[in-house]
């Protein structure tokens, strides 16, 4: 049973007992925090503050953190994203290993010191961070494809910063930007696993009133870039990127089919994309579609990576298999092997406890009801044909497409033969 609670001090806690787990994963989500909120000045914060959680607190030393999660055999691990910042662990189910942890992550979230000498370490282990994502081919292509889609608007920044950017941040705008994003910005809580109910509500309910003027926040008019775009880039290959704009909060009905079209055209090994790009012409290792949700705008769309030579059959052959979703009929055996293939997914992930609080965490972001895996079982299945159908025409507009080839750099006649195929 899943359970939503607001506690007195504006903490929402969202809960899923699995009574015969072993084990229990604890998230605490900071929906204040994130890139796109960062004006000049605190580019790169949320990044910086997020890796400084684990780097003491008042109590606590940075060793410390460390070794209590080592000794229980249990794992902590933080990321950032563009609209939040998640903190969780995964330890084994008891009472006490509960309390001890809960006691932890709520230090590391309230009490942060931001010691000297270790935010000074930390701002070079970042500045690698940075230069390793920017020689990794798709991390640094996801970077320049928001930069050039969301151009204009808020979702554009850079989630990490950039090494100028990190290296402008010192401890006094770090400090800042934790008290006001982390210890007193909107903050989720999402448990799944074997656990006490009361042990959370009461370590919980120890934390900071939550600031509602942090927690009701305006991220900011979105702007879709639409069009065919290039950007050059010191790699071997080009990644091509088809993408469509989609409003959101996403129904649950809406959201559903789009998880199911989204198997459908490229995210299993019989999908569309798979079969025409890599199986019948073999043009590309990695192909396949996707979607991105943000609190008031997503995308999705499909991405291939190729030889600079074949970008050009790359672009036409993407463009002919979205417009065929539009204009041709989905065989019901394409439909069920779709439906079966995210449900077999939620099947094998629902035995994870930190599968099933992401999950929570993903509805409660999302604005979907909170459903535990039956109800996924049972609404991926509901989907029908002419709910793919409706949400495909919605979806796939042609004058509001964004196409973007990232990489090697492609000649004159080669850009104008990709546009037009658009």
């Amino acid at each position: 049973m899943i359970k939503k609670i607001v506690l007195k001090n504006n903490v929402v806690l969202i809960m899923e007992q699995m009574e015969s787990s072993g084990s229990v994963a604890v998230g605490f989500t900071f929906s204040s925090a994130g890139s796109r909120f960062e004006d000049k000045g605190f580019y790169g914060a949320s990044h910086f503050c997020e890796h400084m959680l684990f780097k003491g607190t008042a109590s606590r030393g940075r060793r410390d953190i460390s070794l209590f999660f080592d000794r229980i055999g249990g794992t902590v691990n933080a990321f950032t994203e563009r609209d939040s910042v998640c903190l969780y662990s995964v330890i084994p189910s008891s009472e006490k290993n509960l309390k001890e942890a809960l006691d932890v992550m709520c230090d590391m979230s309230v009490s942060s010191i931001f010691p000297e000498e270790e935010t000074e370490l930390e701002r070079t282990v970042i500045k690698n961070e940075v230069s390793l994502v920017e020689d990794d081919p798709e991390e640094s292509g996801l970077d320049a494809l928001a930069a050039q889609i969301w151009k204009g608007c808020p979702l554009e920044k850079i989630i990490t910063g950039s090494t100028e950017q990190v290296d402008a941040l010192d401890r006094r705008t770090l400090i800042e930007w934790y008290a006001r994003r982390f210890s007193e910005g909107d903050l989720t809580v999402c448990v799944a696993g074997r656990f006490d109910e009361s042990v959370l509500i009461s370590a919980l309910e120890l934390l900071p009133e939550r600031n509602l003027q942090v927690q009701n926040h305006q991220p900011g008019k979105v702007k879709w870039n639409k069009g065919l775009y290039f950007k050059k880039a010191d790699m071997k290959q080009v990644q091509v990127y088809m993408l469509y704009p989609f409003s959101m909060p996403l129904d649950e009905k809406s959201y559903y089919a789009l998880t199911v079209l989204n198997a459908l055209v490229g995210d299993s090994m019989s999908s569309r994309l798979f079969e025409c790009l890599r199986e019948k012409y073999g043009l590309c290792y990695s192909v396949g579609s996707y979607f991105t949700c943000y609190e008031d705008a997503g995308f999705w769309g499909a991405f291939a990576t190729c030889d600079q030579k074949d970008a050009v059959d790359v672009v036409r052959l993407l463009s002919d298999e979205m417009k065929k979703i539009c204009v041709e009929e989905i065989s019901a055996r394409e439909l069920e092997t779709a439906k079966e293939h995210v449900c077999g997914e939620e099947i094998m992930g629902s035995d994870d406890v930190e599968f099933v609080m992401k999950r929570l965490q993903r509805c409660s972001f999302m604005k979907l009801p909170l459903v535990g895996k039956d109800d996924v079982l049972r609404l991926v299945r509901s989907v029908r044909m002419e709910d793919i159908a409706d949400l495909a025409k919605k979806i796939i507009d042609e004058s509001e497409r964004a196409v973007f080839i990232y990489g090697r750099r492609l000649s004159a006649r080669q850009k104008k033969m990709c546009g037009s195929f658009l």
